[in-house]
């Protein structure tokens, strides 16, 4: 049997157990299930919320969290149908949510700047060559230091930010991310 320390986790990067990897390899089957051929739009957060509720592709009765407030702003309706009827919309649009650190953090624990800039290079990558989105949208301020690198990392992907940096979870609302992303592809 492995030794535990030995076991890196691929959704956070940190040493795991197996109930860790179980959790990570369920959160990864329920997001593979809605997960566009062509991702029109990336939303890429810092970390995956803790409340497994909270987490778009993980909601039970209803949506609530992050993934509620990203269906809002998208102006997807989720009240009057099912929560699969909601994600394959959001699905068939061309929507995929993902985070830096896919594994849920321990209520109240801050990510730390160091735990996200160890991930940034293995997410540039996978959004080179597995999603290949046309745009990325950076959510979250603790994103704002690694617009250089997502500039720099040729993701032939519009990068949309509001006044240069990330959108705040609390600011997408709006209609404004609707509107960016209904806008033509600007050259890249």
């Amino acid at each position: 049997m492995p030794n535990v320390s030995r076991v890196i986790c691929d959704g956070c990067g940190m040493p795991a157990s197996q109930e860790h990897i179980t959790r990570r390899l369920k959160r990864l089957e329920n997001a593979s299930r809605y997960r566009p051929i062509h991702v029109q739009a990336l939303f890429l957060g810092a970390a995956s919320p803790a409340n497994t509720g909270d987490y778009l592709y993980s909601a039970r009765d209803a949506f609530q969290g992050e993934g509620e407030i990203l269906l809002r702003a998208l102006h997807i309706e989720s009240t009057e149908r099912s929560l699969e009827a909601t994600l394959a919309d959001f699905q068939r649009r061309g929507y995929l949510l993902a985070h830096l650190i896919e594994c849920p953090q321990e209520q109240g624990t801050a990510v730390g700047t160091e735990v996200l800039r160890r991930r940034i290079p293995a997410t540039l990558t996978r959004i080179r060559r597995s999603f290949k989105p046309k745009r990325v949208v950076l959510l979250g301020q603790e994103l704002a230091e690694f617009i250089p690198q997502f500039m720099a990392a040729n993701l032939d992907a519009a990068l949309i930010l509001r006044d240069g940096r990330p959108l705040e979870w609390s600011e997408i609302g709006g209609g404004w991310l609707a509107k960016e992303l209904a806008a033509p592809l600007r050259a890249l």
